[in-house]
């Protein structure tokens, strides 16, 4: 366990760290007033929507590459292996980024065939229109971090995530406040500061000896088709099990902006919090699946994968029970920091976050049973079985639940659809993770 957590502790930080980003640009958006925190937070929701479900299709090649690093030790010649799998993930980056950006100019139809405001959704497109530039690079630096954290080098991660987050902070600022360009300046700050950042850390990781041989921009011939194929094969279903989730995290957004902009608002604010829980989650999920096959592709000791995903589970549910019961004893002190006491809607805002606070408390600790059965799972490969389970717990279940109960409860009963979906698919993988564990066992 020990090990498990020295190997988390930096991409927890760095998580953290790049939530920070997220809560400044939410910060500055609060600056300028409620409506458009809520127009930024709805742009934010769906671009992130997009972002994570490409991000976990690009994401699969870090268990990839550390089941290729483990096999590497029975056979230091398949570094050829490595490089294609790594310029696979690049090339998938560029196109998908610009086979995205049609998408751009289709998403204020949609948003208001949603019931969406009209005047939130014009605010949400002049971010979203800045923001979409960030896609490309962020893509990238996953697919330099998922190399970095394969060959156990996590730490060099963390620093890419501090730098990154310090660039967003001045350029989002400048952009916004100093040249007046409010929350288009933010859009085009952290574009700015993610192709900062994908270039420098590029440079600066395929300089290091121990990924010399690996470098992207050497032997071009190797940049084929068909080298995507195996990130599909894998990252399909991750896709598709954060497709679900993220479909009711977004869902349940949309919902929210039916209820008015405060409703929003507040969401938004509870959605930022549920990202704090999910980042150190995904810390100890992230390093638990490394691990994990990095023992698959070396020896398959399937001991040692037992025991890494029992330390992982007890590690990220301590963790959550930790942060939920932070948040629920004094959610007061959200709104004072979130919200501009001069804004005219800063009192009813006041009144409805503690008792959304105690709802959202409720689903870290389920939130952080799925993400890490999931991220075990896909270390072993297992990923066809986890995305049905999340399509059952997060679309038959969260969704209709989250529609029924606002009709009572509002705000708050989004939020018990929302810990309904979580709690069945977090049940459900548990189950999952425990036949499979067993049969390695055995």
């Amino acid at each position: 366990m020990k090990h498990l957590a020295k190997f988390a502790v930096p991409l927890i930080i760095s998580q953290l760290v790049a939530q920070l980003m997220v809560l400044s640009d939410i910060w500055m958006m609060a600056r300028i007033g409620v409506t458009t925190m809520a127009a930024g937070g709805l742009a934010g929701s769906v671009f992130g929507f997009i972002f994570v479900v490409v991000m976990s299709l690009i994401g699969s090649v870090t268990n990839l590459l550390a089941i290729a690093h483990g096999e590497k030790q029975h056979n230091p010649d398949n570094t050829g292996e490595i490089r294609g799998i790594l310029k696979g993930a690049i090339l998938l980056s560029v196109l998908i980024s610009i086979a995205l950006l049609p998408l751009f100019y289709l998403l204020p139809t949609l948003l208001l065939m949603m019931g969406q405001p009209a005047e939130i959704v014009a605010t949400s497109m002049l971010y979203l229109h800045a923001l979409k530039w960030s896609m490309l690079p962020n893509l990238l630096i996953v697919v330099f971090r998922g190399l970095a954290v394969a060959f156990g080098s996590p730490r060099s991660v963390l620093w890419a995530s501090v730098f990154t987050v310090l660039l967003n902070i001045v350029f989002s600022y400048v952009f916004a406040f100093v040249l007046d360009y409010g929350i288009v300046g933010i859009g085009y700050g952290t574009s700015l500061a993610a192709w900062v950042m994908a270039v420098c850390y590029g440079v600066w990781l395929f300089r290091q000896p121990k990924f010399l041989q690996y470098r992207p921009w050497a032997k071009w011939f190797e940049y084929k088709l068909s080298t995507i194929k195996p990130l599909l094969l894998i990252g399909i279903s991750v896709a598709l099990a954060t497709m679900t989730e993220f479909g009711l995290i977004s869902g349940a957004a949309l919902m929210a902006g039916t209820l008015g902009v405060v409703s929003l608002a507040a969401h938004q604010i509870a959605l930022q919090i549920l990202s704090f829980s999910w980042c150190i989650s995904y810390g100890f999920a992230q390093a638990t699946s490394i691990l994990v096959s990095n023992q698959y592709g070396s020896a398959r000791d399937k001991q040692a994968i037992v025991n890494v995903a029992r330390h992982g589970l007890i590690l990220a549910t301590a963790s959550s029970v930790v942060i939920g019961l932070m948040f629920s004893i004094n959610p007061e002190w959200l709104s004072q920091w979130f919200a501009r006491p001069g804004d005219a809607l800063f009192a009813e805002l006041v009144d409805i976050l503690p008792s959304l606070m105690l709802v959202a408390a409720a689903c870290f600790v389920v939130d952080a049973w799925q993400l890490t059965g999931l991220n075990i799972l896909r270390g072993m490969k297992i990923v066809f079985a986890p995305a049905l389970i999340t399509g059952v717990g997060y679309l038959l279940a969260g969704l209709p639940a989250a529609w029924y109960f606002m009709q009572t409860f509002h705000l708050q009963g989004i939020w018990m659809g929302i810990g309904l979906g979580l709690g069945v698919t977090g049940c459900l993988l548990m189950v999952q993770v425990s036949i499979n564990l067993k049969k390695l066992a055995n």
